[in-house]
Formats: C-alpha cells, sequence, structure tokens
C-alpha cells in the first residue's frame, strides 16, 4: 500500500467511520472476566490525563510494555512508535538521531539544537551526544508525535519523548537482574528502595552495568569493534512533609567508554558481509552525562497545583571517528562537547468554571554554555581544527487549556511565546597535531573575521506559537479531535566547516500543523484504537549534506509538504492473549529548493519511509500452582527509504523487517523470573546511516545490529 491512499477519499472516509462502527459492533463480544484492557495515566498535557481522553497523538509505554518489547534504551522505544526513525549518530554509541514524521536532524554540533524534545523526568536535554538513556527502573516513556511548544519546554517541533522514572516509594523494595548473550554482553541491574520515615521519606536507588564484546570484524586491528561499555546509577529522595506537598530530589550519572560505532565503505558495491571493517584506526567515543533535579508538587487546593523544576545537567564526549573505513585514513574527525545546562520551569495546573476548564500554564527559563573542539584529519595529515563556544538563554511563556463548550464539545486552545539569545565565538588554526587542543597550529582566522565579512556572533529569535482545535465526544468509548498548531525550533549558525565564509546562521524553522485524531474504545474495553492524519507546512527546514558529485559540504534551508496517517492499536484477544500494532502511511517533498544546492538534495526527505507497520502479541500460559509462562512476539516492517540528504542509492536503507520474540518463566508470587530472548531473530541486514563522499574515494554507510539473544534472570522483593 502506498501513501497515495492518503489522497483517496474512500480511505480518509473509511478511517473516519470505521472505529465508530466497530464501537457500535461491540455487543457481538459477551463480556468476561478479567478483558478489559487496563487504563493508562499520562501526563502528556502536564496534567494527568488517561491516554484515551488525550487529544493527541501518544503512544505510552509502562514498565511491562517497556520488558515485554525489549526496549532496553530509549533508541529501542521508536521501534515502537508510528513514524518514529531512530539510530545510533553517526559512529556514536551513545547518541540517539530521531526523524518523527520526517522531521529531525542528524547535526550533534553546538551551534545547531535538536528537532526532537528528550526529556527525563520532564526535564530537557539539550544535546544529543548522550540521549540513549537505559531504561531500568523506569515508570514509563510517552512520546508525543507532532509539535508541542504549549507544553513542553524547548525544541520540540518533531515532538518529545519524555522518560518517567519511579519514584521513591512507601516500602522497602529490592529487585536485581543479570543477563548474559551474544557477544559476551553482561548486564547488571539493582535497585533498592528504603523507608526512612513512614509515610514522610523514601530514598530509591538504581545502578546498571552493560559490558559485551563488538559484532563487527576488524582484521586490521585483530578484534571486533562496536563493543559496550556502560555504567550509571540514579538516586532518588522524596519528602512528603504533608498531604498537600512533595519535595523530590534526583540525581544521576551514567558513563560510556567504546571504541565507536564503525563505518563500512561501500563505493564498490555492497559486500557479502556487512559487519566487517577495513579501518586502520582504533576509533573511540567516551560519553558521559549526568544532571540533578529539585521537583516540588503542590496541591494549592482540590482544584489547582503547583510544580517547580529546577535542574542542573552536564553533558561531556569526546571521539575520534574514521568515517571513511580505509586502510589509509581518509577522513577522521576529532571532537570534544562539553555543555552546561540550568533550567527552571514553573506551572500552574488545574481546573476551574465549574469544571469546564482544564489548564496548564507556566514559565520556563533554559541556559546553556557549550565549549566544542572539532578537527578534521585527511588523508593523515595535521588537523584543520576549530574551537568553539556558544551561549544560549531561552526564556518563555506558555498556556495549554481545554473548555467545554457542551457535556460533548470542547475548545482546545493554547500558546506560547519563546525569547532566545545566542552568541558564539570561534577560533581556528591548521596543521594541528592529532589531538584535541589547537597548540601547535597555525591560527586562521575567529571571530572577529567572522564579523568582518558581515556575519553576526550574537543571534536574537522570538516567537509566538498557538494551537487551537475542538474536541468531540460521541460517546464514552469514540471520540475525535482536530487542531492547528505551531511549532518552533530555534535558528543557529552552519558552522562544521574550516572556510569561515561559510559559516552562516539560519533562520528558526517553522511548522504550521493539521491533525485530526480519532480515539476509540472498543467492545467494551477489550480494545483500543487510536488514529490521526497530519498535515505539515514545513518552512525554513536546516540541514546539511554533500553534493553526491562533487564532495563539496552544503548548507541548507528550504520548506517542505509532508502528510501522513498513523493508526495504533491493542486488543485483549482473551484473558491470556493480547495483540497489539500498528500501521503508518506518510509522503513529503520539499518545495521552492536553491538552485545552489539542488545536487545536494535528492526529491525524498530523508528517513521518511512512506509505509511501516509492527504486530505483536503477548500470550500466557498458566501453569499449576500460579506460574506461568509468557511468550511476546512481534514484526516490525519499514519501507526502503533514503538516509541521506541527496538521495543515493546506496543511501537506502533496504526493506527492514525485524522480528523479535522472548519466552519466559515468572513465578506464582511474581517474584522471579527467567526468559530467553532475541532481537533482529531473522537477522535482517539495513542500513541506518550513510556519509557519500564519492569524490574522495569512500561512500560509508552505518548497517542495523545483527541478531542478538540474551538470557536473563530476575529476582525481587514483593
Amino acid at each position: 500500500m502506498k501513501t497515495q491512499l492518503l489522497g483517496r477519499r474512500p480511505s480518509f472516509v473509511l478511517w473516519l467511520v470505521l472505529p465508530g462502527l466497530l464501537a457500535g459492533a461491540g455487543s457481538a463480544f459477551s463480556q468476561e472476566a478479567n478483558l478489559t484492557l487496563e487504563e493508562i495515566v499520562v501526563t502528556a498535557e502536564r496534567r494527568e490525563s488517561t491516554l484515551q481522553d488525550v487529544p493527541l497523538a501518544v503512544s505510552a509505554f509502562d514498565a511491562n510494555e517497556i520488558e515485554r518489547r525489549q526496549a532496553f534504551n530509549v533508541k529501542d522505544v521508536v521501534n515502537n512508535v508510528p513514524n518514529l526513525i531512530g539510530s545510533n549518530n553517526v559512529g556514536q554509541g551513545s547518541a540517539t538521531t530521531v526523524f518523527l514524521r520526517g522531521v529531525g536532524t542528524t547535526e550533534s554540533i553546538v551551534t545547531v539544537d535538536t528537532a526532537m524534545g528528550f526529556y527525563l523526568d520532564d526535564v530537557y536535554i539539550a544535546r544529543q551526544g548522550v540521549n540513549n538513556f537505559s531504561l531500568y527502573d523506569v515508570e514509563r516513556v510517552e512520546v508525543l508525535r507532532g509539535p508541542q511548544g504549549t507544553l513542553y519546554g524547548r525544541n520540540t517541533n518533531a515532538g518529545a519523548i519524555n522518560v518517567v522514572t519511579t519514584k521513591p516509594q512507601d516500602t522497602n523494595q529490592f529487585s536485581g537482574e543479570l543477563s548474559y548473550g551474544e557477544f559476551d554482553r553482561i548486564n547488571v541491574k539493582g535497585m533498592a528502595n528504603f523507608v526512612l520515615a513512614e509515610d514522610k521519606l523514601f530514598l530509591r536507588i538504581n545502578a546498571l552495568s552493560q559490558t559485551g564484546d563488538g559484532y563487527v570484524d576488524n582484521q586490521l586491528l585483530g578484534k571486533e569493534v562496536n563493543d559496550v561499555d556502560f555504567f550509571g546509577w540514579r538516586a532518588g529522595l522524596r519528602w512528603l512533609p504533608s498531604d498537600d506537598l512533595e519535595v523530590l530530589f534526583t540525581a544521576d550519572d551514567s558513563s560510556s567508554d567504546q571504541n565507536g560505532v564503525y563505518a563500512l565503505n561501500v563505493l564498490n558495491g555492497l559486500p557479502d558481509d556487512l559487519f566487517q571493517s577495513s579501518s586502520i584506526t582504533d576509533i573511540f567515543n567516551e560519553s558521559e552525562t549526568g544532571g540533578a533535579a529539585l521537583t516540588v508538587n503542590w496541591n494549592i487546593s482540590d482544584t489547582m497545583s503547583l510544580q517547580s523544576i529546577t535542574s542542573s545537567r552536564n553533558t561531556y564526549q569526546k571521539w575520534d571517528l574514521d568515517l571513511s573505513d580505509s586502510p589509509i585514513p581518509i577522513f577522521e574527525l576529532y571532537t570534544i562537547n562539553d555543555s552546561d545546562q540550568i533550567s527552571q520551569e514553573i506551572k500552574l495546573s488545574g481546573t476551574a468554571l465549574n469544571d469546564r476548564l482544564q489548564y496548564s500554564t507556566g514559565i520556563f527559563y533554559f541556559d546553556e554554555d557549550s565549549t566544542s573542539f572539532i578537527g578534521d584529519r585527511f588523508f593523515g595529515g595535521g588537523l584543520l581544527a576549530r574551537d568553539y563556544s556558544v551561549d544560549v538563554q531561552s526564556i518563555a511563556v506558555y498556556f495549554d487549556g481545554t473548555f467545554d463548550l457542551t457535556e460533548k464539545l470542547s475548545l482546545i486552545f493554547g500558546g506560547r511565546y519563546t525569547e532566545d539569545e545566542k552568541s558564539i565565538d570561534i577560533q581556528a588554526a591548521v596543521g594541528v597535531p592529532p589531538g584535541f587542543t589547537l597548540d601547535g597550529g597555525t591560527p586562521t582566522w575567529n571571530s572577529a573575521t567572522l564579523n568582518a565579512l558581515g556575519t553576526p556572533t550574537e543571534l536574537d529569535f522570538s516567537d509566538f506559537t498557538p494551537k487551537v482545535g475542538i474536541a468531540y465526544a460521541f460517546n464514552d468509548d469514540l471520540g475525535a479531535y482536530a487542531t492547528y498548531t505551531e511549532g518552533f525550533r530555534a535558528g543557529g549558525w552552519a558552522a562544521r566547516t574550516n572556510d569561515p565564509t561559510q559559516v552562516l546562521p539560519f533562520e528558526p524553522e517553522v511548522i504550521n500543523s493539521i491533525a485530526v485524531g480519532l480515539k476509540a474504545s472498543l467492545w467494551d474495553g477489550r480494545a483500543r484504537l487510536n488514529s490521526e492524519f497530519f498535515f505539515y507546512d514545513y518552512q525554513d527546514l536546516f540541514n546539511s549534506a554533500t553534493d553526491p558529485d562533487t564532495g563539496n559540504f552544503a548548507v541548507f534551508t528550504n520548506n517542505a509538504d509532508i502528510k501522513g496517517l498513523e493508526i495504533e492499536g491493542t486488543v485483549r484477544i482473551s484473558e491470556n492473549l493480547d495483540v497489539f500494532g500498528f500501521v503508518a502511511f506518510s509522503d513529503g517533498e520539499y518545495k521552492d529548493v536553491s538552485p545552489e544546492v539542488a545536487g545536494s538534495l535528492g526529491d525524498k526527505l530523508q528517513r521518511l519511509p512512506e509505509t511501516s507497520y509492527k504486530i505483536g502479541f503477548t500470550n500466557l500460559w498458566p501453569l499449576s500452582g500460579g506460574a506461568q509462562v509468557r511468550l511476546n512476539a512481534d514484526y516490525q516492517y519499514t519501507e526502503d527509504h533514503f538516509t541521506d540528504p541527496p538521495n543515493t542509492e546506496l543511501g537506502r536503507s533496504d526493506d527492514i523487517g525485524l522480528l523479535s520474540a522472548s519466552l519466559g518463566w515468572e513465578s506464582a508470587d511474581d517474584r522471579f523470573s527467567v526468559s530467553m530472548s532475541c532481537r533482529n531473530c531473522a537477522d535482517n541486514e539495513y542500513n541506518t546511516a550513510t556519509l557519500a563522499f564519492a569524490p574522495f574515494g569512500f561512500v560509508s554507510i552505518y548497517p542495523g545490529e545483527p541478531r542478538t539473544w540474551l538470557v536473563t534472570l530476575r529476582a525481587r522483593t514483593n
């Protein structure tokens, strides 16, 4: 099925009426005990609501679903969300690049903000260098699709991924987990929860270690590369001074020290084995992220609550990458990124006007100071290197509300006003010895050079992004909504260049989004079916690419139209069998392409497959004595798409079919379990990213991970 079906009226009408027809047919299913799906409570609107009541496209996964779908980290969640494509950023095992509905960025330079908002307990994470958070001891993950300026912090024109960790609880608890798998992968996890003062003070600590060999053979280095070496911890202290006041302090830190992710040069065609490397460079990727947050929740009254979130974080990353996969390195990239951020958010939410108005409103402040070293090394020579210093300040006020006009019809409205200030300082040198400092090189240009060229080193942006729509409840089981929303991503500098004339400022991206959605609870609560049709008018899309014919580096801003349809749902077939899945269609095309960058830009937006779907199930077999056996399996298909802006043939992903499964035994008291699982069980080979430098002798791709298996033992107290 191709996305031209989106333009055919019968398909669109069928999408509109199908949930209603199914809801009406609910009486055909007799209600049995324990067949109602569990209600999912989310905070997608920054206030608690059920998933079916939120007039947004939201995918939510609780702790059980995270485990069943083998989502060990944020990147794994990507495979469970319609129209969300994600992979490791080029050469970086700790960084996740995501494109949601064709909106995203592969740039990790500190002069460019991310398109997708990553949040840890509502704290915005500015850099995507260390954003692939481990999902251990997590309450749920919520993925909001589409612009979310009235709900979350900065830079959420693509959407938002919010990881909600488990709060300290009011009982003593302990859990542990040990896994062993292919490539000698070993995972050790532990959690301890303590009651320090009954009904008042609780402490929760968890830690995680992941180690293992690589899955790519490098005969020149005599070892397997793409290894894993990760350690992280998190602690939370929760204080309840009264029934209406909660104070939560959290701190976390995690580090990764691996030899990076190796590329595969396919300039002369695809080899039989994608998991090999011809690089003589022993590359590395070191990263660390940590922070602390103080969250205060105060129930002022039965109809109003106040939340304050104060946070500080550091993100550090250092790498040496061979991007050319060659016995004689053609192009190596040396980088250090070091960012410190602080943020403060104060949010007021509640109900008013006899509960007819539900609202969230607040103010958000963000300050980030980043330094970066970038050195390009060609054919083993000295580095062409730059030192960057970028300061960002942002302040915003927002409001999001729903007003019930009648018992069935509601008005959705909101807005956000944002002011961003940015400044940059650059020092450049040539002939720098391999390393991470400009010492030993010849200074060539700096910020004064930019000013002489007329390039501003300070930028100010401001914008108001509105949201308006309606929601209609046909009955308790079927609702619809239609919204118009604007998204905003601040501009910056295209600065990944050794030529000061190519350090150019770019304007903010703006997305004008129209969404029409349906949310249905079917068959007496045994099924959920949610769908949304969307259309984007995407303005000033920023990206960078290389011209496949000349190898010249280019940056560009263009306009694009993107449209799509997403349907996801869950059905409880019997007391022991759940079936879930999604199907997504999308299409996008550039508009008003500048002739200067036409050679670097293909016809299709990168990482925007026209068709994708997923189907899976969870089945339980009760055993004598109350124990049970659980089987989880799912299959995901993603149609062939381009992984690079120029749309090179070698940049195709190929059709991707991923089969995953797990089989496990669980004790009657739910204290012990053992399971065996595999991911990419059929060992499908596919491409996740492409660097096309054919004129310089390489076209590098980054294959997706091969088949892996894992055996896991778990134990916990009740």
